[in-house]
């Protein structure tokens, strides 16, 4: 399940707020992990933990779905690096933070939208939400799109840490949503091509988004889905 390269974050709580680092495996033996020094998402900075300090680990799993576990600072070793050593409890008792089919959130990110075939003038917009499968965007004025139009969408997700990451699919239309009077309709499009790390930064967007969404009390996981 987790192999030599995870990234995996960690949260640990201060001060009642949740503090986010993330780091990669480095090494692992038996019921241990071993992982470059954690830099914390917001500020890029390392910090010193003494042993015993307790984490929340989660990471994305090869069938996409986000695992996490609870584990604890055991030691700290040199190996090619200085690592931490935190303890693993192993496949069975992970837990799935989100389901195999992709969790769904209600958020607002910039997309442009450009016609495979360029028989469409190329537009910009926002999403009303977004999934690893696929995401729902506000069609402008006067535009209809019918289903099964192929599109090549560049997404823009502002990431916890701070960074901007720029992901690029190509997706085909599954039909479109009028709503109210005053809102203008909703485009259902699924991912039809998509490179894995890139399905993976949507898929560690939207995990964020929720885990903050559940802090605050809300439900994200509204939304008309593909």
């Amino acid at each position: 399940m987790i192999k030599i390269g995870t990234p995996l974050t960690l949260e640990i709580e201060k001060d009642h707020q949740v503090e986010r680092y993330r780091c990669k495996v480095v090494e692992q033996q038996g019921s241990y992990l071993f992982v470059d020094y954690p830099v914390h998402q917001v500020s890029g900075r390392t910090n010193l933990f003494e042993r015993g300090t307790s984490f929340t680990a989660s990471f994305v799993g090869e069938d996409h779905t986000v695992y996490s576990f609870e584990t604890e600072l055991k030691d700290k070793k040199k190996l090619k690096i200085p690592t931490l050593v935190l303890n693993y409890p192993g496949a069975g008792q992970l837990k799935k933070v989100q389901r195999r089919e992709y969790v769904r959130i209600e958020t607002a990110v910039d997309v442009s939208v450009h016609d495979v075939e360029k028989e469409m003038r190329p537009f910009t917009t926002i999403t009303q939400n977004i999934s690893g499968g696929g995401l729902s965007l506000v069609l402008p004025p006067g535009r209809e799109i019918l289903p099964g139009k192929r599109l090549e969408l560049l997404i823009v997700l502002p990431m916890n840490s701070s960074e901007i990451s720029y992901v690029k699919v190509e997706a085909e239309t599954i039909r479109t949503h009028d709503r109210p009077e005053g809102q203008r309709p909703l485009l259902s499009v699924k991912f039809e091509e998509i490179e894995e790390q890139n399905r993976q930064s949507i898929i560690r967007y939207c995990f964020e988004k929720q885990l903050e969404a559940r802090r605050r009390g809300l439900d994200t996981r509204k939304g008309i889905r593909n």
